[in-house]
């Protein structure tokens, strides 16, 4: 008995002590407290673009617009050619169909004369009536008569009468002037050539500018005049006293060539016999011309006639590249974050991918892209300026492109709301809505993401660590890290 009363004494102390520990453990043992607190961010890499100055744009842009016209788009009509003329130039260049269904490869190049102050006019005709001889306007007369369009013809260089032999000589060695009355003058061999060769509804344009074109501009023979030498010595007329009896070539002259150009070295080139009579088939051609290797090509033409009479000559052939590159836009990216900044290389090439460069048909490599992103650096958010060029190997510059591309370099804002930076309940942290909605995020696009990255249980002793990230509209993104520990 004596011993339940001395344990009943106790119960009220027990009691007590069992109430207060209760409390000790609902105030200690369940809570716990953020140790660690942390931010993440990208950084941006080392610049790697060129430099393309403002000046340069203007400057480059105001070439392009003159330098490398050369007409426009021909479409295949049907006919085996079109002809090109560059009347500020004083140069024909003669197309057939490429692959494409357009009239795009050269195939031959004449010297010629247009009008002065005008008088030959632009635009895109069709070939109409053609004559053998042509009074012309003057009193004077034209072989080979071809009408491009009114009172405008190929012909060839005038003559006083109707007589192989009455050459205007002055004027002959005026070819490559704009001295003409509107038409446009040729040598004989020439104006022959588009008489035999190209048929009505062949489609004539001529326009201006200040490339020849891509086989360039032949250049005339200079003759003297004298007696019985009035000739124009292209003319396959055997009674020309140029050709004597051996048989001849006509057609072949040195001449420049664009890189990258598709052409015939056979074309426009005859042989004719002393009578006359063409044997083209008779002639041999030794030697090539890479046209995708600037430098020179020599090219020899022969042939021997049925009666073993021989005759050769010899051609340079100029591969140069005169012609500017051209890029396309395909812009696929418009917009850069802070994710496609970490690497120079790769941003750089990510950028190209805006563009496609050419020289003549030719692709160029992407490496030939020049792009002057450095605007990109000077914008945290907003549009910025990116500006390309392209640059071929002999060192021509295409004009420059200039892009608008969207840039957010700045991260979204991420931080622990001021109420849930000291203890929390130890059975929330296992709780994801609970987790995020201690945290808050602001964007400058107005949008942001945010998502929660946790253990899946909770130690006791450990760390238990929390990580939140935001991501906005370009997937800019900010790290938060937190560590908890029971309290």
């Amino acid at each position: 008995m004596r011993n339940n009363r001395f344990f009943l004494s106790y119960l009220p102390v027990m009691a007590a002590f069992g109430i207060l520990s209760i409390w000790l453990a609902n105030r200690y043992n369940g809570k716990t407290v953020m140790m660690e607190y942390r931010h993440d961010n990208s950084e941006t890499a080392v610049y790697e673009g060129g430099e393309i100055s403002d000046e340069s744009v203007s400057v480059r842009r105001e070439r392009a617009e003159g330098d490398r016209i050369n007409g426009s788009e021909l479409k295949d009509n049907g006919m085996p050619y079109a002809i090109k003329v560059n009347k500020k130039n004083n140069v024909v260049t003669v197309y057939a169909p490429d692959d494409n269904g357009v009239y795009n490869k050269p195939v031959k190049a004449m010297v010629c004369s247009v009008g002065n102050d005008g008088d030959t006019p632009t635009g895109k005709f069709s070939l109409g009536e053609r004559y053998r001889w042509r009074e012309l306007f003057g009193d004077c007369y034209g072989q080979y008569a071809v009408r491009i369009t009114g009172n405008i013809l190929f012909h060839s260089v005038p003559y006083y009468t109707r007589n192989s032999a009455d050459l205007e000589v002055d004027e002959y060695n005026m070819l490559g002037e704009s001295v003409s009355a509107g038409c446009v003058r040729l040598s004989v061999i020439d104006a022959k050539w588009i008489y035999d060769n190209c048929d009505n509804k062949t489609i004539v344009e001529i326009f201006e500018s200040d490339y020849d074109g891509p086989l360039g501009k032949p250049v005339s023979a200079h003759i003297a005049s004298m007696d019985g030498m009035n000739w124009d010595p292209t003319d396959p007329d055997r009674n020309n006293p140029y050709m004597k009896n051996a048989p001849v070539i006509v057609g072949a002259f040195d001449r420049e060539v664009e890189r990258y150009s598709d052409f015939d070295i056979t074309a426009g080139i005859t042989a004719l016999d002393k009578y006359g009579n063409d044997i083209t088939d008779r002639m041999k051609v030794q030697g090539r011309v890479d046209s995708d290797t600037c430098g020179d090509y020599q090219v020899t033409y022969s042939v021997t006639d049925e009666n073993a009479e021989h005759t050769s000559t010899m051609v340079v052939f100029s591969v140069v590249d005169d012609e500017l590159p051209r890029l396309e836009v395909n812009q696929v990216v418009t917009s850069i974050g802070m994710n496609q900044t970490t690497s120079g290389k790769r941003l750089l090439e990510l950028l190209r991918k805006n563009v496609t460069a050419y020289d003549g048909e030719e692709l160029l490599p992407d490496d030939s892209i020049i792009v002057d992103y450095s605007e990109l650096f000077t914008v945290e958010y907003g549009s910025c300026r990116v500006k390309y060029m392209a640059k071929d190997s002999e060192g021509n510059q295409s004009d420059i492109v200039v892009l608008t591309v969207d840039v957010d370099l700045e991260a979204p804002m991420l931080t622990m709301k001021e109420d849930f930076r000291s203890e929390i309940s130890k059975d929330k942290i296992l709780d994801d809505e609970y987790m995020l909605s201690l945290v808050e995020a602001s964007d400058n696009s107005g949008y942001v993401d945010v998502e929660v990255s946790r253990p899946l249980y909770y130690q006791d002793e450990e760390l238990y660590k929390v990580m939140y990230y935001a991501k906005d509209k370009v997937g800019n993104i900010t790290t938060l890290n937190v560590a908890y520990r029971l309290k």
